[in-house]
């Protein structure tokens, strides 16, 4: 009896280690999370034909998720450069996205350059596209972003905290 305990122990023991193991090796490293923090912005931001009412306010409070407060817009060859809420950021994307019927938003490329503490400052080339009547944009353009973001001691959620959005690459 005593021998089947000390197996069945030694087996409880080595699954726990196992599992601590495969926890350790196999968790998101933060420049992987830093780069979800991307293509949750993709998709937040984007916009199929047809969108509801419902999926546009999840979005609007979806699109304040993403930055941090305060955050910082620069686009220059908008003459753009203003630091504002997570609840503007949303209003004024959700303004754009209203202009469209369509609107596709990728990053690609994405590299991030350094991670110090809860401080990252990433690169990525922004692809977009949209449709519509009054689409501010015709057609595709990929653009250069340069972006900031910092680590939630709240959640641990990667936020944008600046992004510059630089000329356009190629249309």
């Amino acid at each position: 009896m005593e021998i089947k305990l000390r197996n069945a122990v030694a087996f409880a023991v080595s699954a726990v280690v196992a599992a601590a193991a495969t926890y350790y090796w196999m968790r998101p490293t933060e420049e992987a999370r830093v780069k979800a923090a991307f293509a949750r912005a993709a998709s937040v931001i984007s916009k199929e034909s047809g969108e509801s009412l419902i999926v546009t306010a999840t979005r609007t409070k979806d699109i304040a998720d993403l930055v941090a407060d305060p955050f910082r817009i620069v686009a220059p060859e908008q003459h753009v450069d203003e630091t504002i809420t997570p609840s503007e950021t949303a209003r004024q994307v959700t303004a754009v996205r209203a202009t469209c019927s369509s609107l596709s938003v990728r990053f690609e490329d994405i590299r991030v350059d350094s991670i110090d503490g809860d401080f990252a400052h990433a690169t990525a080339d922004l692809l977009v596209s949209g449709t519509g009547m009054d689409a501010f944009l015709s057609g595709r353009d990929t653009r250069e972003v340069d972006a900031e973001l910092t680590k939630s001691p709240d959640d641990g959620k990667w936020r944008f905290s600046s992004v510059s959005i630089d000329a356009i690459v190629e249309r």
